[in-house]
């Protein structure tokens, strides 16, 4: 009698937790995570496996100037990392470089959205006039702007001749003007990402705060530092993360114009990255300078992530 009583005890647990793992698979997230599964794999196999690879070589000594120093495993790359001045001047100009990318890119995709916002004539052609820089490659801007940059018969220069107290340069040899241009060259490219958004978000502000700011005759400024700013706050906000990102892993315009000159004046993480891997053939110490750039990345990530999700709740609040 008790064996019985026991079997059926462990046929009802046995059921029962079949019943749990059928509707965790039909109803709750292992559904889901099946349909992933596949794109999981890929993403594991594509991103995962050279992560993998590049931590393992961070902590050997692959250099083909000192073959003899391989299979030397250790924190010595991370040790030499820490104490690096060059590496930390190059973060320093990553975020120089970062930094002028998102303010001049803002500005301009700001300016364009606000002048392309209520146009009537023509909208469809002026609104894709500031696209076109986005549909250029990177490296076909490069070589345009390093044409344009040219000290002997560049357009830049000029443009500038006839302005009083401006001299015109070789701007890409010079020091303090290689990395200014370099930036300018990269809002030209990435303006358009801001100036979707920002042209989206401006459609989205209720037209009877502007009625109703009129109607107080409050000024074109006004409006625009009351009312625009504060509605674009959340939008601006993903903007900026986005832009960081992209303006810290950039690095097509800065190779093929500088290459990180002059004398390292230009040289970004990216660019230090490929110098030391496939010009000083250190590999271990190039997968060591990744690590940290996938680190900083993902930071950025976290953040842009965390900005999201506050504006996806902005939104559910608003409506």
């Amino acid at each position: 009698m008790q064996t019985a009583e026991n079997n059926k005890r462990e046929g009802d647990r046995r059921a029962g937790k079949g019943a749990r793992i059928t509707t965790f698979l039909t109803e709750g997230g292992g559904f889901l995570l099946i349909m992933l599964l596949p794109a999981l794999l890929v993403l594991g196999f594509v991103i995962g496996l050279p992560m993998l690879k590049a931590l393992a070589l961070s902590l050997d000594s692959i250099n083909f100037r000192r073959p003899a120093a391989a299979g030397t495993f250790g924190l010595h790359n991370y040790e030499k990392l820490i104490f690096d001045a060059q590496v930390w001047n190059a973060v320093w100009r990553s975020a120089l470089y970062m930094g002028g990318t998102v303010i001049g890119s803002i500005v301009l995709a700001l300016s364009a959205a606000l002048l392309t916002r209520r146009i009537v004539h023509f909208r469809a052609l002026a609104r894709l006039t500031f696209l076109i820089p986005w549909t250029v490659p990177a490296v076909v801007t490069a070589l345009v702007w390093g044409v344009m940059y040219e000290g002997n018969f560049g357009v830049i220069n000029r443009l500038i001749e006839p302005l009083p107290f401006i001299n015109g340069t070789d701007w890409l040899i010079n020091r303090e003007t290689a990395l200014p241009a370099l930036i300018l060259a990269q809002v030209w490219n990435e303006f358009p990402v801001a100036y979707i958004f920002f042209l989206a978000g401006l459609h989205s502000i209720p037209e009877e705060l502007y009625e109703a700011a009129r109607i107080d005759r409050a000024s074109a400024f006004n409006q625009f530092r009351y009312i625009t700013l504060p509605q674009l706050s959340s939008i601006t906000a993903v903007i900026v993360i986005l832009l960081m990102i992209m303006g810290f892993k950039s690095f097509p315009i800065i190779f093929i114009l500088t290459g990180g000159g002059p004398a390292g004046a230009t040289e970004t993480m990216t660019v230090l990255t490929y110098n030391t891997a496939f010009r000083k053939l250190d590999f271990s110490y190039a997968a060591t300078l990744g690590i940290l750039a996938v680190f900083i990345s993902l930071a950025m990530v976290l953040v842009y992530l965390r900005v999201m999700k506050r504006a996806e709740r902005g939104a559910g609040g608003a409506v």
